[in-house]
């Protein structure tokens, strides 16, 4: 089973993630008030074939659909849910595969309206995606090959997670201690969160253990440095900016040396004020894992 199947498992409740994976397509759909043929045989392709609906059947995929549709019904079009699309899907990769649907339903009839380049305008906003990600995917979806650009951006965020992993252990040594059961629930957090999905359980393990024995007697403003420069693009670096502020939610404090922490990053990976604010946000839409708690099984 992919990384991105596993993301996305299990059975259809209210809160499965795929439901706001159609309401992108929906909202795309809609967007310019003229819902064609290819448009829905595009629709009915994803669920049908798309590797992220598999192992569904027709009435759990009938049941997402209106889900869905009632959501963007209620709320007056798809424009409108996209706060609420991008606090249901608050991972990267969740985020991609959404803003890539709804670009393959905007692209399908080969006459991308005015409205429907607003939609996807606004998406990027509201998903944070940066400009060169969402030109990816865009360009990707015209030449109907988005899943295959997501594979390979989840292929690099594979190669990039250990320095992912190493800027959330020195978030959570900032306050220069850190416990057996703190380890336990860094754990729980990192596979707490979507975009892990790209390791096993073993190799997160391992990657935690690696990343907190290095940093023992280091300065950490001389590995955060060594850090960005592994990490260049900006993207990618702000990635890096809502992870470690997932663990600076995690443990419930208001720590002074998290905040110089997370002052030094904002420097060094050169993010500005609004990108470290908008970090934050997505940071908080994450399912919440108490550092400190129980460990996991």
């Amino acid at each position: 089973m992919s990384f991105l199947r596993k993301m996305f498992s299990g059975k259809v409740a209210t809160d499965d993630p795929r439901r706001f994976l159609v309401e992108a397509m929906l909202g795309a759909m809609e967007a310019d008030g003229d819902v064609t043929e290819e448009e829905m045989t595009t629709l009915d392709g994803n669920l049908a074939n798309h590797a992220l609906f598999e192992g569904l059947s027709r009435d759990e995929l009938a049941r997402l659909t209106d889900l869905a549709a009632d959501a963007v019904r209620e709320a007056g079009g798809g424009k409108a849910r996209l706060e609420a699309m991008a606090k249901g899907l608050p991972s990267r990769n969740q985020r991609l595969a959404a803003y890539a649907m709804a670009c393959e339903i905007c692209v399908a009839d080969r006459d991308l309206a005015e409205s429907e380049i607003v939609y996807l305008d606004q998406m990027q906003k509201a998903f944070a995606l940066d400009d060169h990600d969402a030109k990816d995917v865009f360009e990707a979806a015209r030449q109907h090959s988005g899943l295959m650009t997501l594979e390979e951006k989840s292929e690099k965020v594979r190669w990039l997670m250990p320095a992912f992993v190493q800027c959330m252990a020195m978030m959570a040594m900032a306050d220069e201690e850190i416990h057996h059961e703190e380890r336990l629930s860094i754990r729980a957090v990192l596979r707490n969160i979507p975009d892990m999905a790209v390791l096993t359980s073993s190799e997160l393990d391992e990657a935690v253990d690696v990343a907190l024995a290095r940093l023992e007697g280091k300065d950490v403003t001389a590995e955060l440095e060594a850090v960005a420069a592994t990490i260049e693009q900006p993207a990618d670096r702000y990635w890096t900016a809502v992870y470690v502020m997932i663990i600076a939610h995690a443990d419930g404090k208001n720590d002074w040396r998290e905040i110089k922490f997370l002052e030094s990053m904002k420097r060094v990976f050169a993010l500005t004020d609004n990108q470290m604010d908008v970090a934050m946000q997505t940071a908080a839409q994450f399912p919440a894992v108490d550092l400190g708690g129980v460990a996991p099984d």
